[in-house]
């Protein structure tokens, strides 16, 4: 019995060294490369939409300034919910539709429940979801941010800025938040980085001569990636480390662990994935006219409003083309979703 539960620990041990191995990693992406992905399956269904439209929790919710209908992708009603007030502003989340109307601000879930927002005033700018909490950006007199929790209690009040917001991400792992600015001063571009815990600002950077797009909160560390620059910030406010970008920054996704970036470059487009600690880890050609960048589900795209590719090892494969543009597409699993204005696509990826 011992031998046997000896061997089986052996034959454990070989098979754990062999998947961490670099040769077998090498083996595996040589194979991946050798395959031709496709759709496969496809599916079309005509659908009826409003003046907006959009995926929204496994369906699609289409509104105007009066009206929101929820589908599913066999174009079957879930629910509707018609407003006597013309909207000025309708924003869509992961899980909500924001609308506003005079100085209210009306939220319905995916349920159909609508609940008022009293407290904010102003006009609404920018809606986001991030680690269940929704941040609000609204122009009165200035600029102020709002943040709720899950439950829609206001856990960050009217936080006024003087400068533009351009962006804001909350943490994952705790009540943090960060926060850019942009003003324009003595001829140059000046960006403004906060962190805050609630309404403590715990540290603030500047950064001139270029323009941020975008803050992600990762582990209570600080990603910022600029026209000119990528920025990696530690808790306490420490920059770790400064990559230079040299071509222009077409998309890019913050995800397990890696800041990937689509590029222009040349006649073509470059993917470069880099680690938290700033190294390069892959460098991937992507086709010309690749102007977007999508990662889901272990599979990284990038894409145009007619052409979807698939980037897999050294090798890219076209998954789709259309003559039309399509507004959307999502991937769950193997199952892919093309949304255009009055029809969605399925289909397996194979």
């Amino acid at each position: 019995m011992k031998k046997i539960i000896l061997f089986i620990v052996i034959i454990l041990i070989f098979i754990v060294a062999l998947l961490y191995s670099p040769y077998f990693k090498e083996l595996t992406k040589t194979l991946d490369e050798k395959k031709v992905y496709k759709i496969e399956g496809i599916k079309t269904t005509e659908i009826s939409t409003l003046e907006g439209f959009e995926f929204f929790n496994r369906g699609i919710i289409s509104y105007n300034n009066q009206k929101t209908i929820y589908t599913d992708f066999d174009n079957k009603i879930l629910w509707e919910n018609q407003n006597t007030e013309f909207s000025n502003r309708v924003f869509v989340t992961d899980n909500y539709i924001f609308r506003q109307a005079n100085n209210n601000i009306k939220v319905l879930d995916k349920n159909n429940q609508e609940f008022v927002i009293a407290e904010i005033e102003g006009n609404i700018i920018n809606v986001s979801r991030e680690n269940n909490k929704t941040g609000m950006i609204v122009k009165g007199n200035g600029q102020t941010l709002y943040i709720m929790d899950d439950n829609n209690e206001i856990v960050v009040d009217n936080k006024e800025f003087q400068d533009t917001i351009t962006g804001i991400s909350i943490s994952d792992k705790s009540d943090a938040y960060s926060v850019i600015t942009l003003v324009f001063e003595n001829g140059a571009f000046v960006n403004n980085i906060y962190y805050f815990i609630e309404d403590v600002e715990l540290w603030s950077s500047i950064i001139s001569k270029e323009i941020l797009i975008k803050t992600k909160v990762v582990n209570n560390n600080v990603i910022v990636i600029g026209t000119e620059n990528i920025y990696f910030y530690n808790d306490n406010g420490k920059l770790m480390w400064k990559n230079k970008i040299f071509n222009k920054v077409l998309d890019y996704e913050i995800s397990q662990g890696m800041i990937n970036i689509l590029f222009e470059k040349d006649q073509a487009a470059e993917l470069l994935s880099y680690n938290f600690e700033g190294k390069v880890m892959e460098i991937k050609t992507a086709p010309a006219g690749s102007k977007k960048l999508k990662i889901a589900d272990n599979k990284t795209l990038t894409y145009n409003n007619n052409t979807i590719y698939l980037l897999h090892g050294n090798k890219t494969d076209k998954l789709f083309e259309d003559t039309e543009s399509f507004e959307d597409f999502m991937i769950e699993g193997n199952n892919i979703y093309i949304l255009f204005k009055n029809k969605i696509i399925e289909g397996q990826i194979k």
